[in-house]
């Protein structure tokens, strides 16, 4: 007896979200799209789950953005985002915001090395220090690909 009651509880949920003999269906995105689903010629039952992709990006994208600055590699960002297998992680950060990881925290970093070139007294040895930079040689031969020109000719042109 439980067990038909049961499975009429579940027929009666899955007949909640079944249409029939929808000639076709219209879907509107918020950022203008649309997609129209037609029948097939053979009336097989089509079940659609719409699952909000832009609320999945935001949360990845507002946890990355909350945790880069606590990170000092790749690694780290992955953990402090719940994430134990860094594979998973970079997939998921290459759909999301569509460069790896690796990259991204690159660019953040250079954003911010170019701030302290432009507007502080620090030297370049020691940017190159706080930014865990190996060498100076490497922080000057990235900063010089990205903006043109070396981090201290920079300077000494935004002084001016």
């Amino acid at each position: 007896m439980e067990d038909t009651q049961l499975k009429n509880d579940k027929e009666k949920e899955v007949s909640r979200y079944l249409l029939t003999d929808v000639a076709s269906c219209t879907f509107t995105f918020s950022d203008g799209l649309s997609s129209r689903m037609n029948p097939s010629p053979g009336k097989e039952i089509v079940l659609v789950k719409l699952i909000p992709h832009a609320a999945k990006s935001k949360i990845f994208a507002e946890s990355v953005f909350k945790n880069y600055m606590h990170a000092r590699n790749m690694n780290g960002l992955a953990k402090l985002c719940g994430y134990d297998c860094v594979k998973t992680f970079t997939r998921h950060f290459k759909k999301y915001l569509g460069q790896t990881p690796y990259q991204w925290m690159l660019d953040r970093k250079m954003e911010e090395i170019c701030l302290l070139v432009e507007s502080s007294e620090l030297s370049i040895t020691e940017i190159a220090g706080m930014y865990g930079f190996k060498s100076v040689s490497h922080l000057v031969n990235l900063y010089s690909r990205r903006y043109g020109i070396p981090p201290l000719k920079s300077r000494s042109i935004k002084s001016v």
